[in-house]
């Protein structure tokens, strides 16, 4: 992508992606207190919006006894539950403002990975501020426009019918960022040409599904594969980033930037090449932390779109989890930091004695750490009482691992529930493309 380029798509798609990006840009930068009081002013001036022209929230506001007039700081917003998935499946006619027509908005929908898949629209003023964020996210990275980029991502469905379409066709070559169907990747041959293509058309960057990403990353250690042009930039997305997956990624391929967003809300926060953490994209979304749902300390998210006034999303809780940083890195960025995106509320198995287990958090950050010899997992909730522990094993995987492994798991989860550990030789992605790290049969 180049300047040129998006100047020529913000006019051929009438949208304002460029306007966005520059007003963005310049706020970074700015001393903390002035990007509050921006951020506030834009989630004030949204909340008087909604009250005045959306029925739902007319009515949630008048049930909570909140006026959006006088509201004088961030925490009177507190007043207000949290919009829930459920909310947006059963109320989606009345979150869209009356003085806007359904028929000139952009329908999406999310693909139900937690098992509740909603409906959203957004005009071109949302849709320009959400590429706008994306693009200066990206930057934080180091990333520039006019680099060459390859983006790993899709399921059949978009392969075949929305990458085909001229103007995803002509997106691609003005804009210098090729794909390559992610849920192609389950075979040798395919990583084989996927590393064939990198070493000819020489990317710059390579983004996409992170776990895609992580397979052809293990393919080339594995395989003692070496890119022979260098990649600058792997920005991943989508799926939560593990420590074991960041180190195999960055070791066969280059440094990575993990980035967070949502079908719903785009371009929440991104990994910064400087501080080695990740900042909110404060002039675009306000970021609020939930109750803790885990002993990390993750916790649930509430997201504001401060740019969708078609169909506000206000504090929307969208069942993705994340932890809070404790204290600010010290960084030129002046955008509110995030520890890091944890997993999902679908990640949490719950026990019967009322504990829980955070999937993410006890593999990725505890039990993988020690243990070289696995490639993937995956757990399937078979019932109330019953999980099956799915692991894709590499030649490293020795008895000693195997000693590792059994031993952390009975310590944790005796007396909690029955558990099988089960070697698959892959465990292939959801419908949509991803993978799910927990598979809850029981809700079925």
């Amino acid at each position: 992508m180049n300047k040129l380029g998006l100047f020529i798509f913000d006019i051929l798609k009438n949208r304002k992606t460029e306007y966005f990006f520059h007003e963005f840009e310049k706020l970074k930068y700015l001393p903390e207190s002035e990007i509050r009081e921006y951020q506030f002013n834009k989630i004030k001036k949204l909340l008087i919006h909604a009250e005045i022209n959306v029925s739902f929230y007319r009515r949630r506001f008048y049930e909570n006894n909140f006026s959006a007039i006088n509201i004088r700081r961030f925490e009177d917003i507190d007043q207000l539950p949290p919009l829930t998935r459920q909310d947006l499946q059963n109320h989606w006619r009345e979150i869209i403002a009356i003085n806007y027509s359904s028929k000139k908005l952009s329908k999406g929908s999310s693909s139900g990975s937690t098992g509740l898949p909603v409906t959203y629209f957004k005009d071109n003023i949302a849709i320009s501020a959400d590429h706008a964020a994306h693009l200066l996210g990206w930057s934080l990275s180091g990333w520039k426009m006019g680099m060459k980029g390859l983006h790993i991502w899709g399921n059949p469905s978009t392969v075949n019918i929305e990458w085909k379409r001229w103007s995803s066709r002509i997106k691609a070559k003005v804009f210098a960022h090729h794909k390559f169907p992610a849920y192609k990747l389950t075979d040798g041959s395919k990583f084989l040409e996927l590393y064939n293509l990198i070493n000819k058309e020489k990317y710059d960057f390579v983004d996409g599904y992170t776990n895609a990403i992580y397979l052809f990353a293990y393919f080339l250690r594995e395989n003692n594969l070496q890119l022979k042009h260098r990649v600058k930039y792997v920005l991943t997305t989508a799926e939560n980033l593990q420590n074991f997956q960041r180190k195999t990624i960055e070791e066969s391929i280059a440094p990575v930037y993990d980035t967070y967003g949502c079908g719903e809300i785009n371009s929440i926060a991104f990994e910064c090449n400087k501080c080695n953490t990740y900042h909110v994209i404060d002039p675009h979304v306000y970021l609020e932390y939930g109750v803790k749902v885990d002993d990390e300390g993750s916790r649930e998210l509430f997201i504001t779109d401060l740019d969708n006034y078609a169909f506000p999303l206000i504090r929307y809780k969208n069942d993705d989890l994340g932890i809070p940083l404790t204290s600010s890195k010290k960084c030129a960025v002046n955008f509110s930091q995030l520890s890091r995106v944890s997993g999902r509320q679908s990640d949490i198995i719950k026990f019967k004695d009322g504990g829980t287990l955070s999937v993410p958090s006890f593999f990725g950050s505890m039990l993988l750490k020690q243990i070289n010899g696995l490639k993937q997992y995956q757990i399937e909730k078979v019932s109330d009482d019953l999980i099956y522990l799915n692991f894709v094993k590499s030649q490293e995987f020795s008895v000693l691992d195997l000693q590792k492994l059994e031993s952390a798991l009975k310590e944790y989860l005796a007396d909690k529930i029955q558990y099988k550990i089960r070697f698959l030789d892959k465990i292939e992605p959801s419908l949509p493309g991803k993978f799910k790290l927990l598979v809850d049969k029981t809700s079925s």
